[in-house]
């Protein structure tokens, strides 16, 4: 995302929230990004928020007007803010990270956070759900992140092969952005998603990096990278296990086992899995007001026994479908 203050903040038709009321701002945020406290520094408070969700990945673009300190407590998912202008402290306990044009700042889940925002900052954030990218981590290591994923709290965003992640958000941005996005097309999401995933972890330093890079992880055989792509591409269809191994030229013992061992789940729990973030991506972007129902974007996903799909969509979001559904279109 470009550093030019005379133009306008990326994602324009995604805004969430422009707002002179502080309380307002903070509640608005918080939903959004992350649960923080806000309080005013100095300066004419005019906050702006714009979002936009690409599966588990949440791309933002946040300004005051004013300087502020926000103060979060134990986030649950990971943050990557990078300065489009200005300038921001990010506190990790003792260590400070000076934010700037060039400079991001990372906080992985657990962590206390104060970030001290100077006026005339706007800030690019890109959130990322945890279970998404311990689960991308899996695929290639057969194993959960032990101890658990935590990224140096610094990153030079301009330098190698941080750049070629950013660049990648700039796309990704840049296609938002557009009047025909790309992104409309759920198999577009789930590429997105995946490539912003990957590129993260091998991008970004972290407490695993070495084990990923040194060829202790890889991506599984081509079957299996064939058959989680055609559950991912097609959630719709009416998958057998025995289709999908025919399809991935490969037995459905080895299919099992592959799934078993890479991912930790079996070839149906993966699909529904699938089916369930598609549901919540259609269901947050869906118009109730137009027509769009939930048994609607249920059946179109496959999804055959509704009560179940409620229960595990509870169960996954923490919400009914209809309440993601029937939300205002600026809390989404």
């Amino acid at each position: 995302m470009g550093t030019d203050s005379t133009q306008p903040l990326p994602l324009a038709g995604h805004r969430v929230f422009r707002t002179g009321d502080l309380e307002a701002a903070r509640a608005g945020a918080s939903r959004a990004l992350f649960p923080h406290r806000l309080r005013r520094k100095q300066g004419g408070f005019d906050a702006v928020l714009h979002s936009a969700r690409v599966g588990a990945v949440r791309v933002s673009v946040l300004a005051y007007g004013a300087g502020v300190e926000l103060t979060a407590e134990a986030n649950d998912g990971y943050l990557v803010a990078h300065p489009i202008t200005g300038r921001a402290v990010f506190h990790f306990g003792p260590e400070a990270v000076a934010a700037r044009p060039g400079t991001a700042a990372v906080a992985s889940p657990g962590e206390d956070l104060r970030i001290d925002w100077e006026p005339g900052c706007a800030m690019a954030v890109v959130g990322v759900d945890r279970a998404a990218l311990d689960a991308e981590f899996e695929s290639w290591t057969s194993a959960a992140p032990d101890p658990p994923l935590r990224f140096a709290h610094r990153v030079e965003a301009w330098e190698r092969p941080a750049a070629g992640w950013w660049a990648a958000i700039d796309n990704l941005v840049e296609d938002l952005d557009s009047p025909a996005p790309l992104l409309r097309h759920p198999a577009a999401v789930a590429a997105a998603e995946r490539g912003v995933l990957t590129g993260m972890l091998l991008a970004l330093r972290h407490n695993h990096s070495e084990r990923l890079w040194d060829g202790g992880g890889a991506p599984g055989p081509d079957w299996m990278r064939h058959a989680a792509d055609l559950l991912e591409r097609l959630p719709h269809r009416d998958w057998t296990v025995a289709e999908l191994a025919r399809r991935a030229n490969t037995s459905t013992r080895a299919l099992h086992e592959g799934f078993r061992k890479r991912l930790g789940t079996t070839p149906m729990a993966y699909l529904r899995r699938v089916r369930l973030q598609r549901a919540n991506d259609r269901l947050h972007a869906a118009d109730p007001g137009r027509g769009a129902t939930v048994t609607a974007i249920a059946v179109q996903l496959g999804f055959t026994n509704l009560g179940r799909f409620a229960a595990d969509y509870r169960r996954r979001f923490g919400e009914p479908p209809s309440t993601t559904l029937q939300r205002p279109a600026d809390r989404r």
